[in-house]
């Protein structure tokens, strides 16, 4: 069996933390990513990712997924388009001295 390409991810339906943290971790993968280059750029550990990832992590997405189960509402995970803030927040991002 092969990773998902990110197209197989897109509107994926989640109702379940395990499916939440599934979902991101075959993406993340499916992008080359590392935990470490995501866990940077989340400002969270590199140990919280790995926790979250394989579901050891309480707390929050239970509580969502709880809420959404109530509600009868699933979370649906998508590509987010580019937008103009994305333009003006890399404008303002500052580039490490090389």
């Amino acid at each position: 069996m092969t990773n998902p390409t990110p197209a197989e991810l897109i509107d994926f339906d989640i109702r379940t933390p395990r499916r939440l943290a599934r979902t991101l971790r075959n993406y993340r993968r499916s992008l080359g990513l590392t935990q470490a280059d995501v866990a940077g750029r989340a400002g969270v550990s590199v140990q919280w990712l790995s926790d979250f990832e394989t579901g050891r992590t309480p707390g929050g997405s239970d509580r969502v997924a709880a809420v959404l189960t109530a509600l009868g509402l699933s979370l649906a995970v998508h590509v987010r388009p580019v937008t103009v803030i994305d333009a003006i927040l890399a404008a303002h991002t500052t580039q490490p001295d090389d």
